[in-house]
C-alpha cells in the first residue's frame, strides 16, 4: 500500500468513527409516530433505539396505522415489519415533499409492528480505481 493511500484510509476511518450516521448505519433517536387509520388519532410515539428500531409490540388485529418518520439527518431507508402488507420498504430523501414518509400498515394481531431506520447506503462508483 502506498503511503498516501494509507493516510487517506486512516482519514476515512477517523471520519466515519466521528459520525454516527454513515451509510447503512442504524439511525438512533429518530421520532416514529403511529396514527390510527382511519381517524388519525395518535396511537403511539417512540424514538428509535441504538439499533435504529422502534418496536410497537403486538397491536389489535385489523387496525390500520399510518407510520410517520422524522425529522431525519439525511437520506434514510425505512422498513416496517409485522403488518398484513408484509415488510414495507421506503427510501426517504429529506429534501423531498414526502420527507416524513407516511407508511400505511394493518396489524395482524399476532406480529409485532417494528419500524427500522438506517442511513441510506452510498452507491458504489464503477469508475473508481481501486489500487
Amino acid at each position: 500500500m502506498r503511503p498516501h493511500h494509507a493516510l487517506t484510509l486512516a482519514a476515512a476511518v477517523f471520519f466515519l468513527g466521528q459520525h454516527a450516521a454513515f451509510a447503512g448505519a442504524p439511525l438512533k433517536g429518530i421520532d416514529v409516530k403511529l396514527g390510527k387509520n382511519p381517524g388519525g388519532g395518535a396511537a403511539a410515539r417512540m424514538t428509535t433505539d441504538a439499533s435504529g428500531k422502534a418496536d410497537f409490540g403486538v397491536l389489535p388485529k385489523g387496525q390500520g396505522y399510518t407510520v410517520t418518520i422524522g425529522p431525519l439527518p439525511g437520506s434514510a431507508q425505512v422498513m416496517v415489519e409485522g403488518g398484513a402488507e408484509g415488510a414495507v420498504f421506503r427510501e426517504i430523501d429529506p429534501a423531498s415533499t414526502d420527507r416524513q414518509a407516511p407508511i400505511n400498515v394493518t396489524s395482524t394481531g399476532g406480529a409485532r409492528i417494528v419500524v427500522e431506520i438506517e442511513s441510506a447506503r452510498v452507491k458504489s462508483h464503477s469508475n473508481v480505481n481501486n489500487n
